[in-house]
């Protein structure tokens, strides 16, 4: 840092601050006068006396007749600004923002020039000679001095006053194309990888693909982008693909790689400077490498060809003419392009259903491509995704094998074979395998049941409930078990034993393994639940010595139907001369329109979830339940019920129902009438109807 010289300063900084518009307009280490590119060999100390000199300097100025105003607004900051300078750690951080600022404000100051030298280009094919005296103005009043000027447009051809314009293609805003590129930068730091150099390499196709090959690509990473989760990512790749859309299959793809020449030459200038520097022309191994990095950066070879032909003009040289390591220079596009190959197989394998295989594609296409790459990453993270929810399918069905529910085991591994099929299960189960043995395990259940419909009464049953055996969710043998249905037990009695009450009473006479559910009866006419036994006594402890017996009822269940229920009374009933008034007959529910409407079948409990199968043409869906019995409507009083439309229950994935059990749960078909009127069926088939065990 040289010594501090205040005239020096006061025409070297004071001046020029104050011409560009004041303290708004600079940055603390130019009105410090301290050289940003020596802040980290600086100490303390050295920062603090030229502060210190620099303020001393101010208070002599204060009255200055040309820069007094500037001088109090330096003043005044000077509190703040020089206490950041004189600390190393903030100096440190200050000095990065000061620098991405004054990279910003050059970049701004020269926009406007490049962009009317790009204008002139694209129209021209150069800068004709008679135009270079009005970019010369343009420079001027930008604050670009004349040698800043020649070296900006040194780089470009300079042809004869009056030169035509050429035949031009529809230009690509400088705005868009920062847009993309801001948009593919944001989408490589979302996913890990580096950013996507350019359209082509975020769909994974060559520049030199027809509009109908990136039309079938675009329209396949939609609709995987489209099951994504609703995130950043995914809100990012809608704007790359409408971006894809407008440039390169509505647009000229043509005017997409014009515009990607002026960003390419940009990132290989250097390059090209630091080789003809050392070597004093671009030898063929160096321009063999720099062709192969502006094809990576999205070019095609032409175009990279001829971006390479002018930057080498720029330094008066001249490319090599036939350069021998061309065959090499072809390893870099042919090793960069490689990778799409397999990608395009990984996507294939994934829509054939087999995630495993395009799993192996996409190892392939990242070795191949030697580098992370958005488009690979975007495919992989698909494949992960696919793989992940067959492991979840896979749980599901390992459930349902468990429970001997084959019909839904069935259905799951059938979405598997669809979507999945060469992802393993539990112990390396093929999907093809197991599907199968389920097949065949309900094609036995079937026959079991075909005999069943020619037997009849003990014979009959008894099959069904073999069919049942083999598969617990065989709806057809549920619904005839439901409809032969089960007898209730006899003799049941009632006695007091010490503190507590013994229920007992014969079995049911009907086949198969059947459970007994114990219900007590009080003063009020409530019923409350005692147990559920598999054998034929129970004991009651909740009357007590001084309690008077109330009444029992004991119901059959088999295989979720139920049987009417068996009373025992401690007052029997006697005869007696006084007439019997003649009961009023219960109403028969009136059917509505809904009666007319398909059961639910196959209902069972995951957890607290009822699910069942939806019947054609209905979309709503009346769940009511009970404790102590069968609900006998949807508008039992003694029922809770709740309406649930198809798209709840595919959201929620079925309905939740009260933890309380035993439960008897119901589920009643409902229409639309009239003026939009809820109508609800009047009665439940078997089928629609589960039962929920519990104490």
């Amino acid at each position: 840092m040289d010594e501090f010289q205040p005239n020096d300063y006061r025409k070297r900084v004071l001046a020029v601050v104050q011409a560009r518009g004041g303290i708004g307009q600079s940055d603390p280490f130019e009105v410090y006068d301290i050289p940003l590119d020596e802040v980290e060999g600086l100490t303390d100390g050295d920062v603090g006396a030229r502060v210190d000199q620099v303020w001393a300097f101010w208070q002599k100025s204060r009255d200055h007749p040309k820069y007094r105003g500037l001088v109090l607004a330096l003043l005044a900051a000077h509190g703040q600004v020089g206490q950041e300078l004189v600390d190393a750690e903030r100096r440190g951080r200050l000095a990065d923002k000061v620098r991405r600022d004054r990279e910003d404000r050059d970049r701004q100051r020269f926009a406007d020039l490049d962009a009317a030298v790009a204008r002139l280009v694209q129209r021209f094919g150069g800068l004709p000679e008679d135009k270079l005296a009005g970019l010369r103005r343009l420079a001027a009043e930008r604050g670009i001095d004349a040698d800043a000027f020649a070296l900006r447009v040194r780089r470009h051809k300079v042809l004869p006053a009056g030169s035509m314009a050429g035949r031009e293609r529809p230009a690509i805003g400088v705005d868009v194309l920062r847009q993309v590129r801001a948009d593919l930068d944001e989408l490589g730091r979302l996913v890990g990888d580096s950013p996507p150099t350019s359209l082509f390499a975020l769909l994974g196709v060559s520049p030199d693909a027809t509009r109908q090959e990136i039309r079938e690509v675009r329209d396949v990473f939609a609709a995987r982008n489209r099951e994504r989760r609703p995130d950043r990512q995914r809100a990012l790749v809608d704007d790359l693909l409408a971006a894809v859309t407008a440039l390169l299959v509505d647009g000229d793809p043509r005017s997409y790689l014009d515009a990607l020449v002026t960003e390419v030459a940009e990132r290989l200038r250097p390059a090209v400077a630091a080789a003809v520097l050392v070597e004093d022309r671009l030898t063929e191994q160096a321009y063999a490498a720099l062709l192969a990095e502006a094809e990576r950066h999205g070019l095609d070879r032409g175009r990279a060809q001829a971006v390479l032909a002018e930057l080498a003009r720029e330094h008066d040289v001249a490319v090599p003419a036939q350069p021998h390591a061309q065959p090499h220079a072809q390893a870099g596009p042919s090793r960069a392009a490689g990778w799409m190959e397999p990608l395009a197989s990984a996507r294939s394998a994934l829509r054939a259903g087999r995630p495993v295989e395009a799993h192996e594609w996409v190892t392939e296409a990242r070795e191949r491509a030697g580098e992370p790459r958005a488009a690979i990453g975007a495919v992989a993270d698909e494949v992960e995704q696919v793989i992940f929810a067959a492991g979840v399918v896979w749980q599901q069905t390992a459930a349902a094998l468990a429970g001997r529910r084959l019909r839904t085991a069935g259905e799951l591994l059938e979405g598997l074979a669809r979507d999945a099929v060469d992802v393993p299960g539990p112990g390396g189960r093929s999907v093809t395998d197991e599907l199968a043995s389920v097949r065949r395990q309900l094609a036995s259940a079937d026959e079991v049941v075909g005999a069943a419909d020619r037997a009849t009464g003990v014979q009959r049953e008894t099959l069904l409930l073999r069919a049942l055996e083999l598969v617990a969710d065989h709806q057809v043998a549920r619904d005839a078990l439901a409809a032969a249905g089960v007898a209730p037990p006899v003799q049941v009695q009632a006695r007091r034993h010490g503190r507590a009450v013994v229920v007992a009473w014969q079995p049911s006479p009907s086949v198969g393994a059947v459970e007994y559910r114990v219900l007590r009866i009080g003063p009020d006419g409530a019923s409350r639940a005692v147990g559920v036994t598999q054998v034929t006594s129970i004991e009651d402890g909740g009357v007590g010595p001084d309690t008077p017996m109330p009444i029992y009822e004991v119901i059959t269940n088999r295989g979720g139907v139920w049987s009417p229920p068996a009373r025992w009374s401690p007052t029997p009933l006697t005869p007696t001369p006084t007439p019997t008034p003649t009961p009023t007959p219960t109403p028969t529910p009136t059917r509505t329109a809904a009666d007319g409407l398909s059961p639910a079948t196959g209902l069972y409990l995951a957890g607290n979830l009822l699910r069942w199968t939806w019947p054609p043409g209905c979309t709503e869906m009346m769940v009511v339940w009970r404790t102590d019995a069968p609900a006998r409507s949807a508008d039992d009083p003694a029922a809770g019920s709740r309406k649930v439309t198809n798209t709840r229950y595919e959201l929620d994935s079925g309905m939740t129902v009260p933890d309380d059990r035993p439960l008897h749960l119901a589920v009643f078909g409902c229409a639309r009438g009239d003026g939009g009127r809820l109508l609800v069926a009047s009665a439940c088939a078997p089928s629609a109807r589960l039962w929920a065990a519990g104490g």
